[in-house]
């Protein structure tokens, strides 16, 4: 199930639901009760792609004082959203990404033929990641087959994939598609290897139907025809986590999905035994509590619905799998990242289906036992990276090491110029890290550990030092924006100087930089200007940052003016108040308009009837300003107000002198203030952050620290979702103790 987790700290970053409100899919937020297969097949390709692009959060450290390098203004401010999602991509036709997984499905077979070997049970496991797995996971799958040969059952696994996901190799900086290009379709991963200790018997017979990512809505329309490659006696399911998470569908819609994928296997065999698994919950994600409760919901539908759809001839049975997996939006013990199960939690999954194979379906005599948490042959060992390497490069300082097999990404630790560690420190997937945005000259002090999830670590390497001598192109000039109704063109004269010769293009980076709406980054790229980008959300204030990409990569950012797509030009700011706070500063207040992307400051001297007006600042997310230093002193200076939206501007304000201090007043007395920038999404980040249990030790890895730092969305109290304690619900959309999901699916 691919998945909700953190951003900063596993793999499964790359696969994580985000807050409701998140651009990422807020085309997909409106969840209707069935999703048709086609339409699933889209969502999937759309998610897939904008995934890709966050498979690696680049680590873009920020200088302890920066105050005296204009050009890292904005790179303080974009930091915390990186890595931008591309938008305007051409997903292509429908019929052509349904012929594309049709066409993957067809790679792999099981190693010796089937036909007459009716003695041997047949079995098919159907899921997404956490079925799937990573490189270095023993897997569920695995701990299912040994439970099958320790119980002297003969079986074969069926289906067209044998390995988990594979690990990224590291890369260059590459530049982002296109806007309105297509994306290279590619087949999923599946190539990645299992734990060292894994039998060589069961590499021989691991094949499965998971893909990480995939949603019911998904394999529904391809099951039929997996099962009419690979014969199939008793499939097991485990899958609906993805269309709650990814809004394919609620509740209800996942349930059709998952009887649709039960008619249309048993449409090739139609005497197919299935056992067929609740889904867990997750650590609690800030803004998510739908999935919560449309968890809550499917759960307690489904053994309803598994009684409708089975028969005699081909009967269903439910894998109470949420009841076994230790993972709830309070904490997850058994996940990794607060979905994806560690050691523990495969032994866990695979417990809750030998339950139902035991007790429903007579297969096996007792089932599959769970050893303790403190077991040492649980235990993930990731040593430090060897062959650490850091050195001056085109892209200002690149540091590579071998792979550490295990390693879903490993964590990026730096400082600069003898500053304390990075204070946006971030991770990647592969075994390779390039400085983003560095300045010549710049000193970095990097070093890297392996990570398998939020607590999972190895040591980290010895921190080696390098100059940064980048050969990265300056950003764009004469930066233009003009807003349209549903969205802007941004025009510029292309750089000049070092290093703009091998220009490869131009991104746009544009955000809805308003904290509480926890918005991703986004980025459009152009071959040249001018730049028209459509589609936007009207009224929303979006901050625009063009950047130059050339051979070596992407080069500082520039701010242009913030604009409000549907708005126009703004009305002329009014109530400028200036109050001096002491004989040399001023601050400055107004009343703004909804339509301006920000205001300019403009500021004259009242002795010099000849001074005109003149630019002094800047202000955008606010509509107060502080002015210091202003010698020989405040009232000497008056102020005007501009609100501008792109580079359509309104007229200034009336001027405002600012009055002389009261003789009471010396320099520093204290006076008004603006407020302090909100911190971004303060009410719970757009991906989801991991749980640390009070009181319970995080497993480490050889030489491991166990720690985080990350912090975790406090768990809703006073909720308005339902909550189920051992089978019994309570709260809202509860009819006889049952969830019935009724609110939530008008």
């Amino acid at each position: 199930m691919t998945d909700i987790t953190s951003s900063t700290a596993s793999l499964s970053s790359a696969f994580t639901p985000v807050a409701s409100n998140t651009t990422l899919v807020s085309t997909l937020t409106n969840a209707t009760s069935t999703v048709a297969f086609s339409s699933a097949v889209r969502i999937a390709s759309s998610i897939s792609w904008q995934l890709q692009q966050l498979a690696s959060i680049p680590a873009i450290p920020v200088p302890t004082n920066v105050t005296d390098i204009p050009e890292y203004a904005v790179v303080a401010q974009l930091a915390p959203a990186m890595p931008p999602i591309q938008a305007g991509v051409d997903l292509g036709d429908t019929d052509g990404m349904i012929a594309d997984l049709i066409s993957w499905t067809n790679i792999s077979s099981p190693g010796t033929s089937l036909a007459g070997r009716a003695s041997i049970l047949k079995v098919m496991v159907v899921g997404d990641s956490i079925t799937q797995g990573a490189q270095g996971d023993w897997t569920w799958r695995y701990r299912l087959w040994q439970w099958f040969q320790t119980s002297g059952i003969s079986m074969q696994f069926v289906g067209p994939y044998t390995g988990t996901l594979p690990p990224q190799p590291g890369a260059a900086p590459s530049p982002p598609p296109l806007y309105g290009a297509a994306p290279v379709a590619s087949p999923p991963g599946e190539t990645g290897g299992y734990a060292t200790g894994v039998s060589s018997g069961f590499l021989s017979n691991s094949n499965h139907f998971a893909v990480w990512g995939r949603a019911a809505a998904v394999s529904q329309g391809l099951i039929q025809s997996m099962v009419q490659q690979y014969p199939t006696d008793l499939m097991l399911v485990l899958l609906g986590f993805n269309d709650l998470g990814w809004f394919y569908s609620d509740a209800q819609g996942t349930i059709d999905s998952i009887g649709t994928l039960i008619a249309n296997a048993r449409a090739s065999n139609p005497n197919l035994k299935f056992a067929v698994a609740n889904i867990p919950q997750r650590t609690f994600i800030g803004g998510r509590e739908d999935l919560i409760e449309n968890t809550n919901i499917y759960n307690n539908l489904l053994p309803t619905y598994i009684s409708q759809w089975t028969s005699a001839q081909s009967p269903v049975y439910l894998v109470s799998l949420e009841q076994n997996y230790s993972c709830q939006p309070g904490s997850c013990p058994a996940g990794y990242d607060g979905l994806h199960p560690d050691a523990l939690g495969e032994y866990q999954i695979a417990n809750a289906f030998t339950q139902t194979l035991v007790n429903d379906l007579k297969i096996g005599t007792s089932p599959l036992a769970v050893p303790a948490q403190s077991d040492p042959s649980l235990a993930r060992n990731l040593p430090a990276p060897s062959n650490f390497k850091l050195f001056s490069s085109p892209q200002g300082v690149t540091a590579t090491w071998d792979p550490v097999y295990g390693a879903y990404n490993y964590d990026v630790q730096v400082s600069i110029n003898g500053g304390g560690p990075a204070n946006s420190p971030g991770l990647v997937q592969g075994n390779r890290w390039d400085s983003q945005w560095p300045m010549a000259g710049w000193s970095y002090a990097v070093s890297v550990r392996a990570s398998a999830g939020d607590f999972i670590k190895g040591a980290y390497t010895a921190t080696l030092t390098a100059t940064a001598q980048p050969q990265l192109a300056p950003p764009p000039q004469n930066i233009k924006v003009t807003p349209t109704a549903d969205g802007f063109t941004v025009s510029w004269d292309p750089p000049t100087g070092p290093y703009t010769d091998t220009i490869v293009e131009y991104n746009i980076v544009y955000w809805d930089w308003e904290p509480n709406d926890c918005q991703y980054i986004t980025g459009a790229a152009f071959k040249s200007s001018p730049a028209t980008i459509t589609g936007l959300t009207p009224g929303v204030n979006y901050l625009i940052a063009p950047v130059t990409w050339n051979a070596n990569g992407q080069g500082l950012p520039a701010i242009a003016n913030n604009a409000v797509p549907g708005a126009g030009t703004p009305a002329v700011p009014s109530n400028l108040l200036v109050n001096s706070n002491d004989p040399t500063t001023v601050h400055m207040s107004w009343t703004g308009s909804s339509s301006a992307g920000g205001y300019h400051v403009w500021s004259k001297h009242v002795t010099d009837p000849d001074t005109s007006l003149t630019l002094i600042a800047n202000v955008t997310g606010s509509t107060c300003n502080m002015e210091y230093w202003l010698w020989p002193g405040t009232w000497n200076y008056a102020f005007a107000i501009s609100g501008f939206n792109g580079n359509e501007e309104s007229p200034k304000g009336a001027a405002v002198a600012a009055p002389s201090p009261a003789s009471t007043v010396t320099e520093g007395s204290v006076g008004p203030t603006c407020a302090p920038a909100q911190p971004w999404c303060p009410n719970g980040a757009a991906v989801s952050v991991p749980y640390v249990n009070p009181g319970s030790t995080p497993t480490t890895g050889a030489g491991g620290s166990g720690t985080s730092s990350t912090t975790v969305a406090a768990v809703p109290t006073n909720t308005n979702y339902p909550i189920v304690t051992n089978g019994q619900c309570t709260g809202p959309d509860c009819i006889n103790s049952q969830c019935s999901g009724e609110d939530s699916l008008r």
